[in-house]
């Protein structure tokens, strides 16, 4: 019985059967996300206060527009957007709330069989992976090393070695690339937002989107 466990692990792990086996689970755990996601998230109103959020956001640069080529009209307008702020600003705290609820419900669970899934493909006594996939382009010479530590992967056989310049990619690496193309459809497939409508990312590179509005007494 041990025995036939042990084959059967050595056949789960080993290409082109990692491969789909691997694959198999990142459509799993993203369904099983995906389901939690849109039963705990009302995203209808959650689009109707982003698209609240981003409109107050917009507004704040126009008004930084209009502080500089009318200061007049700006210290007439600035009181009704600030007397708006901090109501938006709340709005956007219950929107994170809502978004890291998911969360609390998934990670101890994914953790856990991520944690018995990567010892199966981890050589004993040691961090590296086995071999699972090898694209069409070697990471381990285009990505950073900080990214290449944990792409990495390595074996060792009589059937003939595989290090980790040959490009070869383990669990981890595999997983990453398979769930973000997965995640993607389905959330898709099942209409629901994970981002903020890429307002989100945009405003952190957005200089105007990241000053304070004047005083409008400092202008006149």
């Amino acid at each position: 019985m041990i025995l036939a466990w042990v084959d059967f692990i050595l056949w789960l792990t080993t290409p082109p059967v990692s491969i789909w086996f691997i694959f198999g689970v990142s459509i799993l755990v993203s369904l099983f996300s995906t389901f939690l996601n849109k039963v705990l998230v009302d995203h209808d109103k959650m689009n109707r206060l982003q698209e609240v959020i981003n409109n107050h956001k917009k507004r704040k640069k126009e008004l930084l527009q209009l502080s500089e080529d009318n200061p007049k009209k700006y210290a007439n307008e600035y009181p009704k957007w600030q007397r708006r702020d901090p109501s938006i600003k709340k709005m956007e705290q219950r929107m994170s709330l809502q978004k890291i609820k998911p969360g609390c419900f998934t990670l101890l669970p994914i953790f856990i069989f991520f944690a018995i899934i990567r010892t199966m493909f981890t050589l004993e006594g040691s961090s590296m992976q086995f071999p699972v996939a090898c694209g069409s382009m070697n990471p381990m010479q285009e990505f950073p090393v900080f990214i290449t530590s944990m792409l990495q992967s390595e074996m060792y056989s009589v059937l003939g070695n595989i290090v980790i310049d040959h490009g070869f990619i383990g669990f981890t690496g595999w997983y990453m690339l398979c769930s973000f193309t997965v995640s993607t459809i389905i959330n898709k497939i099942f209409k629901v937002t994970r981002s903020s409508n890429g307002q989100g990312m945009g405003s952190m590179f957005d200089a105007k989107a990241q000053e304070d509005l004047p005083d409008p007494k400092s202008l006149l």
